[in-house]
């Protein structure tokens, strides 16, 4: 063997070493944290020199890089690892989704190690072997199989609450919507604003007391009072009085911006409370397959969803020591029914996809 040969090995057999100390510690038998699966994962990412973790979603989503950075830390602690969390920031959920699939078609390596998806995207890609499938419950007594995509795909890390979101120094106690066809009051009109891909209205529409061709003929009658269609993630907009209100989104999105002073509220409507979910899956194609497998368990953990609510305001509802949990469970105490909406509900109803198309073409066209 060459000199040179033999420093470009000693060099690897270091790196190797050295990924498996990062980790190895985590894999002690008397971590409180690891199941003998989260341990198995453990050895082969250090046997495969796993180090770090490439993402990709956008800048908004779970923290951006400062949640990045903060999932980093707890990671290494929970794990005794070293390793790193690199965020790309990248584009909408669907674009990435449809990104990871180009991807795995052509042979390639995923542009992101973890995929970040609702519960229509998980639904959608559950037939199309772009995501691993694999059995997460075996990683944590907290993955129960309630929150597992079809075909052991992803897992569901955190619900979206649908939520009438209001400016508080505008719309008085006693005027704040209680059901959805509240928001047609004509006091409003010219007044609210609703988002350009009619988010949440199909969801909704599931509910026994909706069905499509009602709420169709409501969003058809709500196009008449709204002034504007915004983007999710602009709640400022309603926070500076431009609009009174945004029919629909979602409670996560207020938390965070009332806590800073802004005059933001919002409401459960009666007849609208519904749950989707937001997932993580890792694709075929992954760089890092057990890196990425530890992460979701992180994030399912309760340090992790507590991490979670903290950087982001939200977390799963149905895990225990949820905090958006307790306020799920004042809104059934009052006798409202919270829908849930998830990937398998999705596959059995695919005509919620071309309501989702009709809807929008209502708000959109009619402007």
């Amino acid at each position: 063997m060459s000199r040179r040969s033999f420093l470009i090995l000693a060099v690897w057999l270091s790196m190797v070493l050295q990924a498996h100390d990062s980790l190895a510690a985590a894999a002690q038998p008397e971590s409180p944290l690891l199941s003998p699966e989260g341990k198995r994962l453990i050895a082969i990412a250090a046997e495969k020199g796993e180090r770090e973790l490439n993402v990709s979603w956008s800048a908004g989503s779970i923290g951006g890089t400062e949640g990045a950075k903060r999932y980093e830390a707890l990671f290494n602690r929970m794990y005794g690892a070293n390793i790193k969390v690199n965020l790309t920031p990248g584009p909408s959920m669907p674009a990435m989704a449809a990104k990871i699939t180009q991807e795995v078609a052509a042979g390639q390596k995923a542009s992101s190690d973890l995929l970040l998806g609702t519960e229509a995207h998980f639904g959608d890609l559950s037939g199309r072997k772009v995501l691993e499938e694999y059995d997460y419950t075996k990683l944590s007594p907290r993955i129960q199989k309630r929150f597992v995509a079809l075909r052991n795909i992803g897992v569901e890390i955190y619900s979206t609450i649908t939520a009438i979101l209001y400016n508080t120094n505008l719309v008085p106690p006693g005027d704040v919507p209680r059901k959805l066809e509240d928001a047609l009051n004509p006091k409003w009109s010219g007044k609210i604003a609703s988002t350009q891909y009619a988010a949440y209205f199909d969801r909704v529409a599931m509910r026994p007391e909706w069905g499509a061709e009602k709420m169709k003929a409501f969003v058809k009658r709500l196009s008449g009072q709204v002034a504007g269609l915004i983007r999710l993630q602009e709640e400022t907009r309603i926070a500076s009085g431009e609009f009174v209100m945004l029919v629909l989104g979602n409670t996560h999105a207020v938390r965070p911006l009332k806590s800073k002073g802004a005059p933001l509220g919002y409401v459960v409507p009666e007849d609208a409370a519904s749950a989707g979910f937001i997932h993580l899956g890792v694709p075929l194609n992954s760089t890092h397959p057990n890196l990425s497998k530890l992460f979701i368990n992180m994030m399912m953990s309760e340090e992790g969803q507590r991490v979670l609510y903290d950087i982001y305001s939200a977390d799963h509802y149905a895990l225990p020591g949820s905090q958006s949990g307790a306020e799920m469970a004042g809104l059934t105490n009052r006798g409202v029914k919270i829908f849930d909406v998830n990937a398998k509900f999705v596959v059995d109803h695919p005509e919620i996809t071309k309501l989702s198309t009709d809807l929008q073409d209502i708000l959109t066209k009619q402007r």
